[in-house]
């Protein structure tokens, strides 16, 4: 350690870090490299403990300190995760700008680190842990951000949960139809689906082939799949939705969560006249907060906004000249392959290819160390070797996660339209970029390497590895969906679909019913004003997004119902007044719920069993696809010979069966409870389905803007919780520029 503070006692920073009212750091210095130094240092100073977690668990080091309680994480990301050398390799690939960004940072958390070891002043989860922490790198930033790459920029890969799918329904009832109970679950495009860009307003004169399989070719691949059983499969599939690093994540107070929305208003649809940015990453709550906020004013670079911890640089803000947002894109960058193992090889078009396999070491507090094995092959990183069979995940973004936080330091001096068009070009990660401009401009680009695949194969399934299968490149950044100043001057998303003609691929993210709709019912008025962006926001965390579409035939069905008790008489009373908003207390949002949970059990129980537990029962069979089967909309009668409103009545009969069961015959005692935001101390903040953090920005010459950061900046003190306050009352807080 003594090599550290030598050279920090000969280095003089030249950076000032001053703190508004909410302890907000604002970072004032003369260059780009001193501007990152003092924003690692910032951040340390309020959340070293924080980073400390997240750069274990990033690099699969928590068990050394923590125990055996979280090696399950460091096993996942030893097994499946970066070498030292890769990580290095990204970083030695960025531009020399970026690479000061890490570095710099690096400099500024270690004179932090310093100078708390040297007052005493550690954050006290070290002492009780029994270490000190060690010097700080760019490598240990780089982990982070690859880390936080794949979590929200990554899509796809789910070909080896439909093969367990396709296992599964093999012992079912349904097993002599499969292919038709397949494109039931797994619709491949719903026109319906509401798009980010309007057919309208799509600006592209030609759309990528996205090739859709034919039933035929369904068929043909569903043959060509390898024998596999649901008890090999099952902890692959964990594995590749990175599944035990995310819980521990969780419990560390790291990001753990995806989702987000945003929202753009033209000048001309603005009742101020300039442009509006709406902005709100749904990363979870935890406490600390898993995200931090500061400002940065050097040469170069004058942003405020919303960063990560341990992540150099404002990922989500505003500049002189620009705001932006970000959203997870969800598009389909990663696919499975699979192979026949022959010996330590796999085949490939009749050559015998390795599988290489490295042992990594494991460090468990308290045990014996572990060796964790990763195989690799020239194809990807193995998640799966059965006796026969290798399975192989191919990412379209691999190696190049860091090149998009490097891009999105270009929007620091972007203007125009034409240069945020240009980071979008270069970020391999799958987001929707939305942006507003001082000079008047709005617009959306959804960004990522997403492959062209392979016609002929159904793209739902994992891939037999082959020339004839190879990608046949990617999607040319001047074919993906964007708009710029839309008709309607209005740009909203939540995770929902780019462009109508934009497919799922092999996860059946958008459908019929999609939460989007609940957001875009807040932004009719011909004018809008910043107002109505924030009531947009307060209602759609009071919103049950299904029940617009659910609730009509709900409705029609209870009406002309006869009840056999005074109970099930109230209860449907107050389930068809219910109005589809999910406040506390209201009995109708808990009756619809209850419900819509068993007219999904009512219509596919029998046929398809319980998918093994209720999550996977309740994420396998989507409310679209109920809809689609209470309308006849499916290849499966799913109905059996009844009706629809016979279906619902005995499937409400059930429901309120069990309400009365857990909670009594009164069902004015069944009143909803909605999630809640967890504090310092004290009662938890009602309404979690908001944005971990939440900005709005007005685009005026010099754009004013205001944000909240539940429940606050800091992991401890006095500004671990002052934002607590705002967020119980939906209130927001001014975005300070450096003083």
């Amino acid at each position: 350690m003594w090599f550290v503070a030598l050279a920090l006692f000969l280095h003089q920073p030249s950076y000032t870090v001053t703190r508004d009212d909410y302890g907000v750091p604002h970072v004032r210095a003369s260059t780009w490299e001193q501007a990152f130094e003092g924003a690692g240092y910032a951040t340390a100073e309020d959340r070293l403990w924080q980073m400390e977690n997240s750069r274990r668990l990033a690099r699969g080091t928590l068990a050394e300190v923590f125990g055996p309680e979280v090696a399950a994480s460091d096993r996942e990301v030893l097994r499946t995760g970066y070498t030292v050398a890769q990580i290095e390799a990204q970083l030695a690939g960025l531009d020399a700008r970026s690479r000061a960004a890490f570095e710099a940072y690096a400099l500024g958390v270690n004179a932090y680190i310093e100078k708390a070891r040297q007052s005493k002043t550690l954050p006290p989860g070290y002492a009780a842990a029994g270490f000190e922490p060690q010097p700080w790198t760019a490598l240990d930033s780089a982990a982070i951000a690859i880390r936080l790459g794949q979590l929200f920029g990554s899509g796809g890969a789910g070909e080896l949960r439909n093969l367990a799918l396709v296992e599964y329904l093999k012992g079912r009832p349904v097993k002599d139809r499969l292919p038709d109970v397949l494109d039931d679950l797994l619709w491949q495009n719903d026109p319906r689906s509401i798009p980010t860009v309007a057919p309208s307003d799509d600006p592209l004169s030609t759309h990528p082939a996205f090739p859709t399989a034919t039933r035929a070719e369904t068929e043909h691949h569903l043959a060509a799949l390898p024998k596999v059983s649901l008890l090999e499969l099952l902890p692959a599939i964990r594995t590749a939705s990175l599944e035990d690093s995310r819980i521990v994540a969780e419990t560390r107070n790291v990001p753990f969560k995806t989702g987000s929305y945003a929202v753009v208003v033209s000048k001309g649809r603005s009742r101020l006249g300039v442009p509006l940015l709406l902005s709100a990453p749904q990363m979870g709550f935890r406490v600390p907060s898993v995200v931090h906020e500061m400002s940065l004013d050097a040469e170069g670079v004058h942003v405020v906004g919303m960063d990560v911890p341990g992540v150099p640089g404002v990922i989500i803000g505003h500049t002189k000249d620009l705001a932006w947002g970000l959203t997870s894109g969800v598009a389909d960058t990663d696919d499975i392959f699979f192979a026949p193992i022959e010996g330590g090889s796999y085949r490939v078009d009749g050559k015998l290819k390795p599988i290489r396999s490295e042992n990594r070491a494991l460090a468990v507090k308290g045990e014996k160390p572990e060796s964790v094995v990763a195989k690799s092959t020239e194809d990807g990183p193995v998640l799966l070797a059965t006796r026969s069979t290798v399975f192989v995940r191919r990412s379209g973004f691999a190696d190049r996660e860091l090149q998009g936080f490097a891009a999105l330091y270009d929007l620091y001096s972007a203007k125009e339209p034409s240069d945020v068009k240009a980071v979008a070009a270069r970020i391999p990660l799958t987001f929707n970029l939305f942006y507003a401009t001082t000079s008047g401009h709005i617009g959306y680009h959804y960004c990522g390497r997403v492959p062209l695949r392979a016609p002929g194969w159904d793209p739902r399934f994992p891939m037999p590895l082959s020339q004839d299968t190879a990608w046949r490149g990617f999607v040319p950044p001047g074919q993906m969906p964007l708009v710029v100043d839309p008709r309607e001057g209005l740009i909203a998303n939540w995770n929902n679909k780019p462009a109508a003609w934009w497919p799922n691929f092999d996860t059946p993210a958008w459908g019929r019913i999609f939460r989007n709709s609940a957001l875009l019912h807040q932004l009719t008025a011909e004018s809008l004003a910043p107002v109505d962006l924030e009531m947009a926001a307060w209602w759609i965390a009071r919103t049950e997004e299904t029940a617009e579409y659910l609730m009509p035939a709900f409705r029609h069905a209870l009406q002309g119902a006869a009840w056999s008790s005074e109970t099930e008489r109230q209860a449907a009373q107050m389930l068809i007044a219910y109005e589809g908003k999910a406040v506390a207390g209201s009995h109708g949002a808990s009756l619809y719920l209850r419900t819509l949970d068993a007219v999904r059990a009512e219509l596919f129980s029998a046929p398809m069993g319980s998918f093994l537990s209720p999550d996977l029962f309740r994420t396998a069979l989507q409310p679209s696809l109920i809809l689609n089967a209470l309308e006849g909309e499916t290849n499966i009668d799913y109905l059996a010979g009844r009706t629809a409103d016979q279906l619902i009545v005995a499937a409400f009969r059930k429901a309120v069966e069990r309400m009365v069961s857990e909670r009594g015959e009164n069902p004015g005692t069944w009143a909803y409870t909605p999630g809640t935001i967890p504090v310092v101390e004290g009662v938890p903040i009602p309404y979690s389905n908001r944005g971990t953090y939440i900005q709005l920005v007005e685009l005026w010459k010099t754009p004013a803007g205001r944000n909240v950061l539940t429940p606050g900046v800091a992991e401890s003190g006095a500004h671990a919780s002052d934002q607590e306050p705002l967020a119980r009352a939906w209130m927001y807080k001014r975005m300070r520029w450096a003083p």
